[in-house]
């Protein structure tokens, strides 16, 4: 609780006072970046870098999903959610506890009005089906928004597979700037659907055979594409950082459990299998127990005989800000390498 502490803000106490001051802050950087607005989604909370230690909120159009990250901070869960409402003039929010122990059953609370089960929630002009009341994951990374738009300079004309690919919002982006053809790949039948839902909403029809939804096994599909020697000019990869079952969003490459620093290197080099030179590997990791996913990049590439140059590099968007003394919290890295 140290980053809330008050005497610096000048409050006597932690109470919804001291919470709305601080959401009213937070607000304003998301303004200043352009983000807020009517049905927008965005991060507006993010722990200790907006001076809200223990919690996040993502805004998601008329609704939000409030993250308490203890049992402690739901009663303060509920104050913030009240702040957030009055201040981004929301209709209602969703408390979740999201602690060890929870992933499946999540338990939440509902302050204001009870979102639909269903919400679409537009970023950077596009529309996505958001579902607020369900597990942990609402269906819309916000911390990815950066990554989305800069993958549409790299996207025209490219042959593109997705895998992990959750609800498709980086296939799609590749589609809508260009892409020659999209397959994504995930386990869950139903976030498959969710996906084709999204490209649907966004114009581009899911029956149009240029963009094709498998359900499987990543490191399976790859082995599958590398003996029929299919040959990808753009392959995304954002796994899990730990999982049980296999492959897609869920995650895993090839069955039993799967560890992002020590499974990863593998699958990048069957993903390799499949790029022809100066084709293009976008990878991306969420964990702070990651030191470097380049190295990992490195460690794949050279696995399977390939050699890669970083092209970019990449991390959370400002809309995620953490504090200078806690560089540990920034959990993401992107990485995008040309093939040689």
């Amino acid at each position: 609780m140290r980053v809330l502490a008050t005497a610096a803000d000048g409050f006597a106490k932690i109470d919804g006072a001291l919470l709305g001051w601080r959401v009213e802050r937070a607000l304003a950087l998301r303004q200043r970046l352009g983000l807020v607005g009517p049905d927008r989604a965005y991060r507006l909370v993010h722990r200790g870098g907006d001076g809200l230690s223990g919690f996040a909120c993502d805004v998601l159009g008329r609704t939000c999903v409030v993250y308490a990250y203890a049992e402690a901070l739901r009663p303060l869960g509920r104050q913030l959610a009240e702040a957030v409402i009055g201040f981004a003039r929301l209709e209602g929010a969703v408390v979740k506890l999201r602690a060890r122990g929870h992933a499946e059953a999540v338990p939440q609370e509902i302050v204001g009005a009870r979102p639909a089960d269903e919400v679409i929630a537009v970023e950077s002009g596009v529309p996505y089906e958001v579902h607020p009341l369900a597990g942990l994951n609402h269906g819309l990374f916000t911390d990815m928004r950066e990554h989305r738009l800069g993958l549409l300079r790299f996207a025209a004309g490219a042959r593109v597979l997705n895998l992990f690919s959750y609800t498709g919002t980086l296939g799609l982006a590749c589609a809508r700037a260009g892409a020659a053809s999209v397959i994504s790949v995930d386990t869950s039948p139903g976030v498959q659907a969710w996906a084709r839902g999204n490209f649907a909403r966004a114009g581009l029809g899911p029956d149009d055979p240029r963009w094709r939804f498998e359900t499987g096994d990543a490191a399976r599909f790859l082995a599958r594409a590398a003996r029929d020697q299919e040959r990808y000019d753009l392959v995304l990869i954002d796994p899990p950082s730990t999982a049980w079952t296999g492959g897609g969003s869920g995650k895993g490459a090839g069955g039993g459990g799967w560890v992002l620093a020590r499974d990863y290197p593998a699958l990048i080099a069957r993903a390799a299998a499949v790029i022809p030179a100066d084709g293009l590997l976008w990878l991306a990791a969420n964990t702070q127990d990651l030191t470097s996913l380049a190295k990992l990049a490195h460690k794949g590439l050279r696995e399977a005989g390939r050699t890669g140059a970083i092209l970019e590099q990449g991390g959370l968007p400002p809309e995620y800000p953490t504090l200078a003394a806690q560089p540990a919290d920034r959990y993401l890295q992107v990485c995008l390498l040309r093939l040689a």
